[in-house]
This record gives C-alpha cells, sequence and structure tokens, in this order.
C-alpha cells in the first residue's frame, strides 16, 4: 500500500513540473533567479505542504 502511494504521490509530483517548468517559474518575479536546485527544493516543499493540508484534511481526531 506504502509502494503505491508514493508513486502517486511521484506521479502528481511529475504533473506539476510538467505544468510549472523551470522557465514558467522564472517568469514570476520572486522565482526569477532561481537555480535548478532551487526549483527541485520548491516543488519538494510544495509536496510536503500538500501532503500535510490533506493529512489534517482526512485526519479522524
Amino acid at each position: 500500500m506504502q509502494k503505491r502511494e508514493n508513486k502517486d504521490i511521484e506521479e502528481a509530483t511529475q504533473r506539476v513540473k510538467e505544468r510549472m517548468p523551470l522557465e514558467k517559474i522564472r517568469r514570476i518575479p520572486k522565482y526569477r533567479d532561481i537555480t535548478p536546485e532551487g526549483y527541485e527544493r520548491l516543488m519538494k516543499d510544495a509536496e510536503t505542504v500538500a501532503l500535510l493540508i490533506l493529512k489534517a484534511f482526512f485526519s479522524k481526531k
């Protein structure tokens, strides 16, 4: 089950990268000088935030 969840997350992250490639991100003034490493970090951070929001939304507390 965990492997399938990880694969789903990886696929979702890849879809985001296709929709928002580095060149498109660089058009945003705040990210004009972002490096490829910074872009990867930005994508990973966005993934983490999205997962935390989903976890809070679906928590059974």
